[in-house]
């Protein structure tokens, strides 16, 4: 297929405009990458206690100058806890919630240090359930949240010895998903991307050594979902999980990681969700779904200030079926 820029017949002008602006997202990615670099080089040269308060001056300060993600985590906080939460209640989760996201920066550069001092900074909440899921042989989905530090838990299974694959979906500034990746691999943590055409294999090896399939379900994007019930309100859920879980009647675990102090965290493994087997497969996959989003809910409502509530959850209508962007067979990758 041609580019348009390559197509017989197209302005000059027009061509000359394509060709500026793929110039100015090279040079914008590169300029990220390079500014990430620099801070997780700068941070890592700090003792872990520095780093961590200077994140929550960053995250503080950024809080005052991210003007419009302010005003999106204010209303987004009011459509989900009505009178529940004052203006000023709402105004200090905002507020954590950013310093949240800086620290989270700090701590994935501080991540060899965390590592050395894990048996003093974690502690395991459900290590029975966990237990019990890897006793089954079959491997399981966990799934989790962009909650705390989301990163660090998928790390926190690895260290223990334990196969992690995280299904993500591929950041197209190239050189950031390979910090990421890069990054996600030197903790143990395996990165299956939801474009990789050998993603499929990866995730039955995965399930085959009795390994923990890690997938995040809490935002909106554009893959099939499924609108069911969050803080009251339909939201767009990706129903990979849950289809998954049906289809290879594995069990799904909701898992947690909650900060505990200034520096410290508790992994949360909650018992699993095992699939109803109904021959109606579309409402057991939206039955699944509306558990997993309840348990999402649950530890949010716990914790509201390590939730990114700028994400636009609830930006488009909700949907009475399954996307019809794809069958419902779609598992992204597809197993059998």
């Amino acid at each position: 297929m041609l580019e348009e820029s390559q197509v017989p017949g197209a302005s000059p002008w027009r061509t000359w405009g394509i060709r500026v602006k793929r110039i100015r997202r090279r040079i914008q990615g590169a300029t990220l990458v390079a500014l990430a670099q620099g801070a997780l080089w700068a941070l890592s040269r700090m003792r872990l206690e520095t780093a961590l308060r200077f994140g929550e001056i960053l995250g503080a300060i950024g809080y005052f100058l991210l003007r419009h993600e302010r005003r999106l985590a204010l209303r987004h906080l009011e459509l989900a806890f009505g009178t529940e939460l004052g203006t000023r209640a709402r105004e200090q989760i905002a507020r954590a919630c950013f310093v949240n996201s800086a620290r989270l920066l700090c701590e994935l550069a501080q991540v060899e240090e965390i590592r050395r001092r894990q048996a003093e900074l974690f502690t395991l909440d459900g290590e029975e359930n966990l237990r019990a899921i890897l006793a089954r042989g079959t491997g399981c989905i966990a799934v989790t949240g962009h909650i705390g530090n989301w990163e660090l838990l998928a790390a926190f299974f690895a260290w223990r010895g334990i196969r992690v694959s995280a299904v993500a979906r591929r950041i197209y500034v190239v050189g950031l998903n390979e910090m990421i990746v890069s990054w996600r691999r030197r903790q143990g943590v395996e990165t299956i991307l939801r474009e990789s055409p050998d993603s499929a294999r990866r995730i039955l090896a995965v399930l085959k050594e009795n390994g923990i399939l890690a997938m995040v379900v809490d935002q909106d994007t554009h893959v099939p979902s499924i609108s069911v019930p969050f803080f009251g309100r339909l939201a767009r859920t990706p129903v990979a999980a849950a289809a998954l879980a049906i289809r290879r009647n594995l069990p799904i675990v909701p898992v947690f990681i909650q900060r505990t102090g200034p520096i410290g965290w508790k992994v949360i493994v909650r018992p699993p969700l095992d699939p109803v087997r109904e021959q109606d497969r579309k409402h057991a996959i939206r039955e699944l779904t509306s558990r997993l989003n309840a348990s999402i809910e649950q530890q949010i409502r716990a914790n509201p200030a390590e939730w990114p509530w700028w994400h636009r959850r609830w930006r488009r209508q909700p949907i009475p079926k399954l996307d019809l962007d794809a069958p419902l067979e779609y598992v992204r990758p597809k197993v059998s």
